[in-house]
């Protein structure tokens, strides 16, 4: 028992003597972590204080201490309030000192010292709790009067370079010289210059254009050499630029600059990082010439104006002639560009014409003089003495077109409409360059071209007529009042009974010395001219009164469709005109069609489903024309109120042997039998062409088959009168 108990003390000793040890040693470490904190704490920060949150415990550093004796105040919780304390405190004593202390962590106090030194001190403060559950602050100090002036520094050193730039901009003024420097931001590099140079480039309202827009504005054999330079320049590799380059202005002429500019060495504000001038050195005789030449150009297509081209064209022809060498002149007329610019926007004509322009450009000889001399008008002239080389060249220059016009770039439609037609003038030594081109230019529109050719050629024949667009120009707007104009009727045959059921009526002009003038030499002229309106309303009324007549003879009732052109549609009230013309001739509204394309129905689809439903209301019928060519979806195709869709003669001219063309017109049928509407192929020519059309569905045909567009009196003799004579041989045979 006693060894037991000897035991058990001795157990008891040891364990005292182990704890003990740790106890020591656990405080001699808190000890050291305590000195290892402190000195951390000193070498990072400048000034300490403890303070518990009732200020009944304040406990300040050395330094602190020493620098408050020198500034004249004590060490005691008044400082700790002065620092910590402001008038948005509430009246919660000193706990809510100690929370505005953890809340301004960052804040900074002043001091002043006795010998006139001032500073800054950037307090942090953290919180801990003692044993006693006492919560404690630890504040830190850091003097940031160096930093401060520094920074004071810096502010003046960039305010001062600030105004040195300012004063540089108010210079440019006075100077064609303006700031000019390199910005980058991520992988984007700018350029930031002044806004009247910027606006004279055309970025208006803007000091800050991307590089690359400056580059598209360059002279092509100056941007290789600019983007080499400007490269090494960002790239560090050269310390400063100086390049020279051309570019063009807002007037579409170009102004010579040289670039100089540096790298910045001790500049923060990136802005003015990469810096310099940009002069403008366009002077002399030199630039003069090159803005004359730039005055000479199209803006579109790079080409030359017809200024250009004639003064251009001048000096070719008389090279050409000096060494007895042959030269041609050609003027091309892209039929129809004007109007596709109406139909499909500007951007789609811009693409057209730049196409003419690259397409002549790279087929012609290299020593050929280009020009774009009109809205829908080209002029080439090069050396050249044999048709079968220009007819070559113009063959060539349609194959491009044509394949270009198949690709997804443009709509399928301006295959057909953007051809074109030339007319060619050979120089005979003595001509001058404007007798050459006025020739070939009344070629061009003298209709003596070859069938199957592209282009015609100037002969003394020709010389002695005047030109066809000329008399249309001229006389056009008389022909209303001297009774010229005329309507063909071409019929429309059921495909299942043969007899005729109505007729389209089409224009023509019968000219006092020219003879008859089919529509397709007028009509767009009078677009042109602003008078198609009033030719589309004569047509109208004169349609309406022919049925009206037919009608009261006793003919069987025929539907009579008018055309109706964009201009009618979309500039004129044609509703009011429809209601007036059926009123003026008193033939029912059910007698009358009117017939619009499917391309000038989608230009406006809300405006033309406005003004459909107005003439529906009338009770007249709509009908579409060329259906299958233009570009309306079938989700605009089914609220347009129409009755009548015409599949165009271009799908059913070798619907024999296209099995394409065949599978087209069959869906085109079905679905105009699946909404309901009468569908009328046109441009029928043979019987088997009807049969075709008849087993995929066709309703009613029209063509040469049956008749070509006759004067009225003709369609009354061969169609009505045999149709009227049926008619009551039928009633005959009823009574009998």
């Amino acid at each position: 028992m006693e060894i037991a108990i000897v035991v058990l003390s001795s157990l008891l000793l040891i364990c005292c003597i182990v704890s003990g040890s740790m106890l020591i040693s656990l405080r001699n470490s808190l000890k050291t972590e305590r000195n290892r904190f402190d000195n951390i704490t000193d070498s990072i920060f400048d000034y300490k204080m403890v303070w518990s949150e009732d200020l009944s415990y304040i406990e300040f550093g050395k330094k602190l201490v020493n620098l408050l004796a020198n500034c004249g105040l004590a060490p005691d919780k008044n400082y700790i309030k002065s620092v910590f304390g402001d008038s948005a405190m509430s009246n919660d004593g000193e706990m809510s000192l100690c929370v505005n202390a953890l809340k301004r962590s960052g804040t900074v106090s002043e001091y002043y010292s006795s010998d006139g030194v001032s500073g800054l001190i950037h307090w942090r403060s953290v919180s801990f709790t003692e044993k006693d559950g006492k919560l404690k602050i630890c504040s830190l100090g850091r003097d940031i009067s160096g930093e401060t002036i520094s920074r004071k520094v810096d502010e003046e050193m960039r305010a001062e370079l600030l105004g040195e730039f300012d004063n540089l901009r108010r210079a440019e003024e006075n100077a064609q010289a303006s700031i000019f420097s390199f910005i980058s931001e991520g992988e984007n590099i700018f350029v930031k210059t002044s806004p009247r140079l910027c606006g004279l480039w055309g970025f208006e309202d803007t000091d800050t254009i991307p590089l690359d827009g400056l580059y598209s504005l360059m002279k092509p054999e100056n941007i290789l050499e600019v983007q080499r330079d400007v490269a090494r320049f960002l790239s560090g590799v050269s310390e400063e630029i100086y390049a020279d380059a051309s570019i063009k202005t807002t007037s579409g002429a170009y102004r010579n600059y040289t670039i100089q500019c540096r790298f910045n060495r001790g500049i923060t504000d990136y802005r003015y990082l990469r810096t310099g001038l940009i002069l403008d050195t366009t002077s002399g005789r030199f630039s003069r010439e090159e803005a004359f030449k730039d005055r000479q150009k199209d803006l579109i297509t790079g080409l030359y104006n017809r200024t250009g081209f004639m003064l251009e064209g001048k000096i070719l022809l008389e090279k050409l002639q000096s060494e007895n060498r042959s030269a041609v002149l050609v003027c091309i007329h892209v039929t129809r560009l004007r109007k596709i610019s109406m139909l499909f926007g500007i951007e789609i004509s811009d693409i057209l014409s730049k196409l003419y322009a690259e397409t002549l450009t790279r087929l012609t000889p290299n020593d050929s003089v280009i020009g774009k001399v009109g809205a829908e008008d080209y002029a080439l002239i090069y050396q050249c003495g044999d048709k079968e080389e220009v007819e070559k060249l113009m063959k060539k220059i349609s194959i491009v077109v044509e394949n270009h016009c198949d690709n997804n770039t443009l709509p399928a439609v301006l295959k057909e409409q953007s051809t074109f037609l030339a007319g060619a003038c050979f120089s005979d030594g003595s001509d001058d360059i404007s007798s050459i081109y006025n020739k070939a230019s009344v070629t061009l529109f003298s209709g003596s071209r070859e069938p199957g050719k592209i282009c015609c050629y100037f002969d003394p024949e020709v010389e002695k007529k005047v030109s066809g667009r000329d008399i249309v120009e001229n006389e056009i707007g008389e022909a209303l009042k001297h009774g010229e104009l005329e309507l063909y009727y071409q019929p429309k045959i059921s495909i299942k009974t043969g007899q005729i059921v109505g007729a389209e009526a089409l224009m023509r002009w019968n000219h006092r010395t020219q003879g008859l003038i089919m529509p397709n030499e007028f009509i767009h002229i009078a677009e042109e001219m602003g008078i198609i309106s009033k030719i589309d309303e004569w047509g109208l009324l004169q349609a309406c009164k022919q049925n009206k007549i037919w009608q009261d003879k006793g003919y069987p009732p025929v539907t009579i469709s008018v055309n109706m052109s964009q201009a009618q549609l979309y500039q004129t009230d044609v509703v009011a005109s429809v209601k007036n013309a059926l009123e003026e001739s008193g033939i029912a509204p059910q007698y009358i069609e009117v017939e619009l394309t499917e391309t000038m129905a989608m230009v406006d689809i809300d405006r033309t489903i406005s003004v459909l439903n107005s003439l529906k209301e009338l009770g007249v019928s709509i009908s579409m024309d060329d259906f299958g060519t233009g570009y309306s979806s079938l989700s605009s195709l089914k609220i347009l109120p129409i009755d009548l869709l015409k599949i165009d003669r271009s799908l059913v001219y070798d619907i024999e042997t296209n099995m394409t063309a065949r599978h087209i017109t069959k869906a085109i049928c079905e679905l105009g039998k699946a909404m309901d509407l009468t569908l009328l192929a046109e441009g029928v020519e043979n019987t088997a062409q009807r049969d075709i059309l008849e087993e995929l569905g066709c309703d009613i045909i029209q063509g040469f088959l049956y008749s070509k567009p006759q004067p009225a009196a003709v369609v009354e003799r061969n169609f009505l009168i045999p149709a009227l004579e049926r008619a009551k041989a039928g009633e005959r045979e009823n009574k009998a």
